[in-house]
């Protein structure tokens, strides 16, 4: 398993392996955590790189991305008609 860092209570894990061609395939795994165990997990493949340091540095940046965007997104909430006064 990859360099694991931790996130608005999301863990992530890089996962950038390098390619039959020599490049580095940045990738991420993205993981909610609930009660002690992975309540949900993402995995993302991005593009390849000549460097691993690149590679790496991509697959931090597109995860914390994520995470802020899918950060707040409750999308089980129920709708509501409540309107401002």
């Amino acid at each position: 398993m990859g360099q694991k860092h931790d996130y608005k209570g999301y863990t992530f894990s890089d996962e950038t392996a390098v390619m039959e061609n020599g490049y580095y395939r940045a990738r991420v795994a993205v993981m909610t955590l609930g009660e002690g165990r992975v309540r949900s997990q993402r995995f993302i493949d991005l593009e390849a790189f000549r460097t691993e340091e690149n590679a790496r540095r991509r697959a931090v940046e597109a995860a914390l991305a994520w995470i802020d965007d899918e950060h707040g997104q409750d999308r089980l909430a129920l709708p509501t008609n409540f309107s401002p006064l």
